[in-house]
């Protein structure tokens, strides 16, 4: 790497090595925001947050234009089941890309073909002739892309910043993130609302262009992450091998007692409590009796109970973490059964708001813990397997819509939140495994 190309990310990089000359005290009182003194993770974190942003227009955006072209609860499970295919399919995929291909060059590749997947959708809006199948492809298309890059850009962060550092730079970003879960259904709303569908996706086409001009920015590594490592220690450097490395990443966490139980309780909880912000679009239009603009303000107070959330997690000690995550579910699930009883659109402020602090807790704790219990050379494939959950949130939303034109939008979320609370009291009292993690 040239010297221009290590610009001035490296120099903050540098100098983030020069012992501190602070007291004590004044570093405790600054360590929520530690990992910001690296240059190379504050030109990833703007990265994401612009990149999330258009991710959060997209879940507001495709559900409202869904329900208002078909009226169906079923059509939402429909896209949702569309996006998690093949991110089932492909996020093992993105775990091997994560471990054998230099990450920078990930994040470019998918954050520009995002860009070029709703730069298409707003020429339809444009034209007038955008379909619900238009929209299935694009869910279909934003989720295989999401499941290639999705385990480059969470490994990414620890090749940056250090172990020492991972827990925080996790939460400073699950925190950034979040804040676009505030902005981004927002301005999709208010664009939908004011102006057109067409404008909502051009933007939605901008923000991961931009993403990608920052993530140029990062410092280039090397093709094969492991191979420098390799080399130091007398070994040959692996190259990739295609299905024997998923069969080596799966056997890894087979043989790993602490993944296993990280991942199937992860994988229930999520099953069971994350569909109702898929569900949303219909559940305010139906049972609330409002529109577009009330659901941004809905999922932006959520956003800004997620990055509260999240800067907890950035401030805490890294103790006790498994019975927090379990602690930390039972509330969503209390919070859930609040949900599903409710019918009053302001009494669902600051039960969204519950809702966001929960949900970004445990998806912190749950990063920190995967990657913490990973062995560097299977982090990626490890990682891959813990972000299918957000297929397995997709799956769970197409059981719910069913459920919800059979029961009723409320009894379906209801009925998984009581099963959530029974599951997470069971894991708490009788998994000792959970309890022991920290």
């Amino acid at each position: 790497m040239s010297i221009a190309q290590s610009g001035c990310a490296d120099s903050d990089d540098r100098q983030t090595k020069m012992p501190s000359l602070a007291p004590a005290a004044q570093r405790r009182r600054l360590r929520t925001f530690d990992a910001l003194s690296i240059g190379s993770f504050r030109l990833l974190i703007a990265s994401n947050l612009l990149q999330f942003a258009g991710m959060q227009m997209m879940g507001l955006v495709q559900g409202v234009l869904v329900f208002r072209l078909t009226g169906s609860f079923t059509a939402l499970g429909l896209t949702a089941l569309a996006s998690a295919i093949p991110g089932l399919m492909l996020y093992p995929v993105g775990g091997v890309v994560a471990d054998r291909f230099a990450k920078k060059t990930v994040l470019l590749s998918g954050q520009a073909a995002v860009g070029i997947v709703c730069a298409g959708l707003a020429l339809l809006a444009a034209f007038g002739v955008l379909s619900y199948w238009h929209l299935l492809v694009g869910a279909a298309l934003q989720g295989g892309l999401q499941a290639i890059t999705t385990p480059s850009r969470h490994t990414i962060i620890p090749d940056i910043v250090g172990r020492e550092r991972m827990m925080n730079a996790i939460g400073l970003n699950t925190s950034g993130t979040n804040f676009m879960q505030l902005v981004g259904p927002g301005i999709g709303g208010a664009l939908i609302a004011t102006v057109s569908a067409a404008w909502a996706f051009g933007v939605m086409a901008a923000l991961p262009l931009l993403a990608a001009a920052l993530s140029a920015r990062l410092p280039r590594r090397p093709l094969f992450a492991l191979a420098e490592e390799s080399a130091r220690a007398g070994a040959a450097p692996r190259r990739p091998g295609g299905f024997g490395d998923l069969a080596q990443g799966a056997l890894h966490m087979a043989r790993n007692q602490h993944l296993r139980t990280l991942i199937t309780v992860n994988f229930v909880i999520v099953l069971l409590s994350m569909p109702y912000m898929m569900m949303l679009p219909g559940y305010v239009e139906e049972v609330l009796g409002k529109g577009a603009a009330e659901q941004g303000i809905l999922v932006g107070i959520s956003g800004v109970g997620a990055m509260l959330g999240s800067l907890v997690i950035a401030s805490l000690p890294p103790r006790q973490r498994g019975p927090a995550l379990v602690g930390v579910a039972s509330i969503m699930a209390v919070t859930l059964i609040a949900f599903s009883l409710n019918t009053h659109y302001v009494l669902m402020m600051p039960i969204m708001l519950a809702l966001g602090i929960s949900s970004a807790m445990r998806l912190s704790l749950g990063q920190v813990l995967i990657q913490t219990y990973s062995e560097d050379e299977y982090r990626g494939r490890v990682v891959s397997v813990w972000m299918m959950q957000y297929s397995v949130v997709s799956l769970g939303t197409f059981g719910v819509g069913f459920l919800a034109e059979w029961l009723g939008p409320q009894r379906a979320i209801g009925g998984m939140a009581v099963t959530l609370l029974m599951f997470t009291l069971v894991v708490g009292f009788f998994t000792r495994g959970i309890r022991r993690l920290q």
